[in-house]
């Protein structure tokens, strides 16, 4: 499948579906399919808020927000 909008998005924006999966404490086939828009609702809106986020935040925000993310676990 190709690249959706929002893989691509994310890729630029330099966040992994990793971090992406840390962040929304999702599954990673979760993430996966989430980000392909692979279920019937398309990209979940939690996925889309993130990616749109990640790209507004400084390099310390997003640092910041990875260790405030992974400390919840």
């Amino acid at each position: 499948m190709e690249n959706s909008e929002w893989q691509i998005r994310a890729k630029q924006a330099g966040l992994s579906q990793e971090t992406l999966r840390s962040l929304l404490k999702l599954s990673k086939s979760g993430v996966s399919q989430g980000i392909r828009g692979a279920w019937a609702s398309g990209v979940p809106q939690s996925i889309k808020a993130t990616i749109i986020a990640w790209e507004l935040m400084t390099p310390e925000q997003r640092a910041e927000w990875v260790r405030l993310a992974e400390g919840l676990e």
